[in-house]
């Protein structure tokens, strides 16, 4: 007989932590240890390539030289003065080939993430420039003209891409963060928030002009995909927008589907999204009821599609995490939420929490795309959400009461539970649990926890070095939430605060996909 097939996910035996001082310092400092000897690992064991032999960032070293990025981005966060931290640039700066791969820029691989897209080079070199100009100082580095036609030329191709692209014989979903347009904008969007010398800024110019219609046809694709659902099976599931997986089979995930989509769609300037965001508006509360539908589950497709899973998953590629990171980033649109919360948001984001802290302790082990990690990321950005923006969400709920007619909200139970504490306490059982999955432990198993080795282990999406930038992520949200209480205590306004604020700057959002805007590290 063959060895038995592990489960799906393991009994969450976890507690929620205290979020109080002592608790949140001494989490701060198992986090920081945990990134400075988890980068270490990553750094010993990823090799060093010599040429462009895949592409994307979602897997091997593409990934790696990003997440070195981002923590040298996020360095000052990371260490308290007790340890030198690793050069994490020099980490990062050794897995970028100056050269380009030599497969060619195809119309079904436009985003960095996927495999076999020349985007992943032309990203990190833009990003290795700006590291080398020490990221938002006063220089005004200058970029390869190179870098800058390929991605005009990835962008022109997506302006003429339908909904559908042919791919391997067989058509896919032009969209989608993994492989699509959605990963292509979210590109440019970063490049966009840094700044060039005047030669680079003119010659960039013809490519961030690109944007808007970048929107228009990405918007216009879900419009498509919706008419081609209902045409095909009815509107009794239909929603405003709908986007492929593969040719008729619609996607919800965050890697392949529309809740990452609409996440970097939202990323976007408002003058940008001002017409669409009715259909975008609409179209989260329709997830939110299908969601609600299923107890804060999200199907992989409709049609529904099985892969002889016991459940529905809850992982960031396919599941309730990925509506999670949407809501997040949709709280903080302000035009968004005055015309269009209601209180299906609410409820949505506490069943899919519950779902997160049930079914969320993978046997896959600890990654972004399908681990612990992942799962524990989308709650401590909506811990950031309640922290922060407490008063636009009250001032939302007043404006759906106003809009409706409706003497009060129609249930506080659920809305009374969602505080910031709920989520950052949750968040932080799930990320400091994720140190004990492999390749970060590889002590012999104790428990009854046996997660799997991940097959690409210190990879972004698949291994250690997303869990590394999950738990800095963490490092920056704690350095802010303990340095609030602190200055709080005393009385005093900490918004100003320059410890504050560094920490605050330091948040990059979840690799590839973002929830608080384009910051510039993808």
């Amino acid at each position: 007989m063959g060895e038995a097939k592990p489960p799906q996910y393991y009994e969450n035996t976890l507690t929620p932590l205290p979020v109080d001082t002592e608790t949140l310092v001494e989490s701060l400092k198992q986090l920081r240890e945990a990134v400075h000897i988890g980068s270490e690992l990553v750094h010993a064991n990823e090799p060093l390539p010599e040429k462009w032999s895949v592409g994307g960032m979602f897997k091997f070293f593409p990934g790696v030289a990003l997440a070195f990025l981002r923590l040298d981005y996020q360095s000052p966060v990371l260490v308290d003065g007790s340890k030198q931290s690793p050069d994490y640039r020099s980490f990062a700066l050794q897995r970028i080939p100056s050269t380009f791969p030599d497969f060619p820029l195809l119309p079904s691989r436009l985003s960095p993430a996927g495999s076999f897209s020349p985007i992943a080079a032309a990203s990190l070199h833009i990003l290795s420039t700006v590291a080398k100009a020490h990221w938002k100082s006063e220089s005004k580095p200058s970029l390869c003209q190179d870098d800058i036609n390929l991605l005009h030329d990835a962008a022109k191709l997506a302006l003429k891409n339908g909904y559908l692209v042919p791919h391997d014989g067989k058509n896919m979903g032009g969209d989608e963060m993994l492989y699509g347009r959605a990963g292509l904008l979210w590109t440019l969007l970063n490049v966009r928030s840094h700044e060039f010398d005047e030669a680079t800024q003119k010659a960039l110019s013809p490519v961030f002009d690109t944007i808007p219609g970048l929107v228009d046809v990405i918007i216009d694709a879900g419009r498509q995909g919706a008419k081609e659902y209902i045409a095909e099976h009815g509107d009794s599931d239909a929603h405003p927008l709908m986007y492929a997986w593969m040719e008729g089979r619609y996607c919800f995930g965050a890697a392949h589907g529309i809740t990452g989509i609409l996440t970097i769609l939202l990323s976007c300037k408002p003058e940008e999204l001002e017409k669409h965001i009715p259909v975008i508006g609409d179209t989260i509360t329709a997830l939110c009821k299908l969601s609600n539908s299923s107890n804060g589950h999200l199907p992989m497709t409709l049609p529904p599609m099985s892969y002889g899973t016991p459940s529905e998953l809850v992982q960031f590629c396919h599941g309730s995490p990925g509506t999670l990171i949407l809501l997040s980033a949709a709280l903080k649109n302000n035009k968004l939420t005055q015309d269009y919360w209601c209180p299906e948001w609410d409820q949505t984001i506490y069943l899919g929490t519950q779902r997160i802290w049930e079914e969320g302790i993978l046997s896959k082990g600890g990654s972004l795309c399908h681990g612990i990690s992942g799962n524990g990321w989308p709650l401590l950005m909506l811990y950031d959400v309640f922290e922060y923006h407490s008063t636009d969400i009250s001032a939302a709920k007043q404006s759906y009461i106003q809009r409706t007619g409706a003497l009060a909200l129609p249930s506080t139970d659920i809305s009374e539970k969602l505080t910031p504490d709920f989520f950052l306490s949750r968040a932080l059982a799930f990320l400091l649990h994720a140190r004990e999955t492999r390749p970060y432990n590889t002590a012999p198993t104790k428990t009854d926890k046996d997660y799997r080795m991940p097959d690409d282990p210190y990879s972004l999406f698949e291994g250690l070095s997303g869990n590394v930038c999950a738990w800095a992520e963490t490092c920056a949200a704690l350095q802010a939430k303990i340095r609030k209480m602190e200055l709080s205590g005393q009385g005093v306004p900490y918004e100003t605060d320059r410890a504050f604020k560094e920490a605050m700057q330091s948040r990059l959002g979840f690799p590839l996909i973002g929830g608080y805007g384009a910051v510039g590290l993808l």
